[in-house]
């Protein structure tokens, strides 16, 4: 059983040989570049291309060729396709002094006290990531300052926040032909030259677009006391995403496995609005995108969503929804056991397999190894799960606990 037939088989919810492991097939199921160079010291290995750090804003790494196979990774990010040629990338120094390659077509100013800024392509400051910080903050929202969201907005204006800012194969404008046409041959020839379930990121959020554009403030209060307005934000960024999954579908839908969504909607202790209010507002939205992928792909919804969301669940998989990650099981209602018997025969769980925040950060590499071995045995009971950690390997993670947890991925996922 290859990579590809394991991966559908388990999200059919079938028992394939093993749980398939996912490590960096999307922006939250990765390793901080800082994590992976440890990480390859640790094991002692060189690879081809300097470590990419294709994410700035989470300084996140792809995963080399070797560390895939090293640890039987089964999934790919399809952004992997892309950027082949060393001269799209440039060097970068990391907070603790090593070094890795980041996209060329990044647009990033350096201030005197060592913060370095991301700018759009217009040169406005949208995030920075001050000398000692670890990652990038979003420094700018274009209706923050407004009393509540405009009568009127430009379509321009929807894309000016630093979570707009793309990472590959987004820096394309797959709206021009001969742009589009790299971009379904470079995803055809990842399809066919390896067999790694691809996982597309899409993003078509809704509710953190609001907050990316308002401030999370503003937004929370005009999704209850504006919902006219609010509708019809949501409703033109569901417009406009529906246009790209149309032309992405039609490229590269036979190809790819899973569109990812993303949509944090919960905090630690429940969701960032009532059921009511997401049936209302946002499950509309949610489900026309949803269905469209449905009925013109074979592809998988699959959605980020951190925080605690179980009494948004039903909704989400009224709406179309098939994958959800990061499994977040450190927040209220979110034990893997209650997830696994109430929702199991619908989702497919993504996550949940490591507790990144108190054990694979900070326990010792049998404390990770029990921890996992503990979470497949519920998540992974009669198919449902691609294994992987609550969230990204954050640069703080010793390189023998990520290591303890992936062997224990393999060893412990066995059917």
């Amino acid at each position: 059983m290859n990579s590809r037939q394991r991966v559908r088989m388990a999200v059919s919810h079938k028992i394939p040989d093993r749980v398939p492991i996912d490590l960096g097939s999307m922006r939250s199921s990765g390793i901080a570049s800082i994590a992976y160079n440890n990480l390859l010291k640790k094991l002692g290995i060189k690879t081809v291309f300097p470590t990419r750090m294709y994410d700035f804003i989470q300084q996140l790494a792809y995963p080399d060729k070797r560390i895939m196979e090293l640890f039987h990774i089964d999934t790919i990010d399809a952004g992997q396709a892309f950027l082949q040629d060393i001269n799209e990338w440039r060097e970068w120094e990391l907070n603790d002094g090593s070094k890795c390659i980041i996209p060329k077509f990044l647009n990033i100013e350096f201030s005197e006290d060592g913060t370095v800024y991301l700018l759009s392509d217009e040169n406005e400051k949208l995030g920075k990531k001050p000398e000692t910080s670890l990652y990038v903050d979003q420094c700018f929202w274009v209706y923050k300052d407004l009393p509540g969201i405009p009568d009127y907005f430009k379509d321009k204006d929807l894309n000016r926040h630093v979570w707009a800012i793309p990472s590959p194969p987004w820096h394309l404008d797959i709206f021009n032909n001969d742009i589009y046409r790299k971009f379904v041959n470079a995803i055809k020839a990842l399809y066919e030259n390896t067999d790694y379930s691809i996982v597309l990121s899409v993003g078509c959020n809704m509710f953190e677009t609001g907050t990316f554009l308002r401030g999370m403030e503003n937004f929370m209060m005009d999704m209850y006391s504006d919902k006219l307005k609010t509708k019809k934000l949501l409703d033109r960024l569901v417009e406009i995403n529906l246009i790209k999954l149309e032309k992405i579908i039609s490229g590269v839908g036979q190809y790819v496995d899973f569109l990812q969504f993303g949509d944090d909607l919960g905090g630690q202790n429940g969701a960032f609005m009532s059921p009511g209010i997401y049936r209302e507002v946002f499950k509309p939205g949610h489900k026309k995108m949803w269905d469209f992928v449905h009925e013109n792909s074979e592809c998988r919804v699959f959605l980020h969503s951190c925080g605690s969301i179980y009494e948004l669940l039903p909704d989400l998989i009224d709406a179309g929804l098939d994958v959800i990650n990061p499994v977040q099981t450190t927040t209220r209602n979110m034990e893997p056991e209650k997830l696994k018997k109430e929702f199991g025969k619908d989702l497919v769980f993504w996550g949940g397999c490591c507790n990144t925040r108190d054990i694979l950060a900070r326990g010792t590499p049998e404390e990770v190894k029990n921890d996992v071995k503990k979470r497949i045995s519920i998540l992974g009971e009669n198919g449902g799960l691609v294994f992987n950690q609550i969230h990204n390997i954050l640069a703080d993670v010793p390189p023998e606990n990520t290591i303890a947890m992936l062997e224990a991925a393999y060893e412990y996922g066995k059917y």
